[in-house]
Order: C-alpha cells, then structure tokens, then sequence
C-alpha cells in the first residue's frame, strides 16, 4: 500500500492580491507511523504553549519549526512531489474554471504515480478538504483515479481510495502542507532556504507554464 498525502499553497485567484504561483504537493510513504512520528518528535521539541497546538501549519510556525519539521521529514523513507503553476500564463479560459484547474494539476501526481510505483497494488490518496461540495468531490476523485489508472491498461489495475480528511487528523496532510510551504516560498519569494531542505527527495518537480 502507498499512502499519498497531498497537499497546496498559494490560490487559484486571478487578482492583484492573488499569488503569482500555486503549488499542489504530495508526501508519498508506505507507512502512516512515519508521518505521525515526524509530528510527534517535532512537538516534543517546542515548550510548553506549543506543545499543545492542535496542528503544524508551515504559515502559522516560525522558520524554526519549519526547519526542524522539514530535516526531520527528509530523514524518513519519504519522498515529494509538486506541481508548480505560474499563474500569469494559465490562459483566460481557465481562470473561472478552478475546479477544473486544480484537478488538471493533481492529475500529473496521480499519473506520475502509476509510472514510478508501477509494480504497486494499492494506493490510498489522502487529500485536505479543498473540495467542500460533494458533486465536486466526486469529480476530482473520478479525474484523479482515471489519470492514475490511464497507464494500466494492458496490465492489472490497482486498487484505487480516495480520502478528503481533515489534516488534524492525517499527520501526512501536515508533512504535506510544509513541503508545498516550503516549495511555494521558493517559487513566490525567491526563498530557497526551505527548498533546498526538501529538493533532495523530490521525486517529481513539474513546472505549468501552459
């Protein structure tokens, strides 16, 4: 079984104050103790009044929490993927169309996965609640499913869950929500700092300029 915990940063908006890049991530790993442990041993490391937190969030934590989640998750049988969208090139069609547009990019993930985990049976998908109507969900998680499975064709598919969880609940969601902070402050910022913790285990880094 392969977990995939995915992730975002940045938005799908098309205004002055919207970001100029969008990042989907994913955290890729056979066993849900590791993320839960990368937590865990991250928390055990703060004082008393963080300790508590209900959640690690790479934009609500300092840049020492960040550095300290991020070594830590790099050290761990992980690996990364991403997608990089730079949003002034997405054409004008596109830009009401953000459900759309946002499974177009998870789908290279989920493809990249049948190519590089081949031999795999199962994969669960574990991705945030982005996606609040049901209708919407069960579109993305047809999409996804149907690029995942698109390279199957003369030989046995593999079992295919999707999950849309809360990441209070999925260590993964968090792990995964640092490394699409710490790719998204790259590309929006220039920031490399964080980048470079975590571009060693980038399995996939895939640039959308369309």
């Amino acid at each position: 079984m392969l977990y995939v915990f995915v992730d975002e940063s940045g938005d799908l908006g098309f205004t002055k104050k919207s970001t100029s890049y969008y990042i989907i991530a994913s955290v890729e790993t056979r066993s849900t103790v590791i993320p839960s442990r990368i937590i865990k041993k991250v928390r055990r490391t703060l004082g008393k009044q963080k300790k508590n937190i209900p959640e690690f969030k790479f934009t609500k934590s300092d840049d020492t929490v960040r550095r300290r989640l991020l070594e830590r998750a790099v050290k761990e049988d992980l690996l990364f993927s991403a997608v990089v969208l730079k949003k002034k090139m997405v054409y004008d069609y596109l830009r009401d169309k953000k459900d759309k547009l946002h499974n177009y990019l998870a789908g290279f993930i989920a493809e990249s996965l049948s190519n590089d985990y081949d031999d795999e049976k199962e994969f669960e998908i574990i991705v945030d609640k982005f996606i609040m109507r049901e209708e919407k969900r069960r579109e993305f998680d047809w999409y996804l499913e149907s690029r995942l499975l698109r390279n199957y064709r003369d030989s046995a598919e593999p079992k295919v869950k999707i999950v849309h969880g809360d990441s209070r609940q999925y260590s993964g969601l968090q792990v995964a929500d640092f490394v699409a902070g710490a790719i998204f402050q790259y590309y929006e910022r220039g920031k490399r700092e964080f980048y470079e913790i975590v571009e060693p285990k980038l399995r996939l880094e895939l640039k959308k300029w369309f």
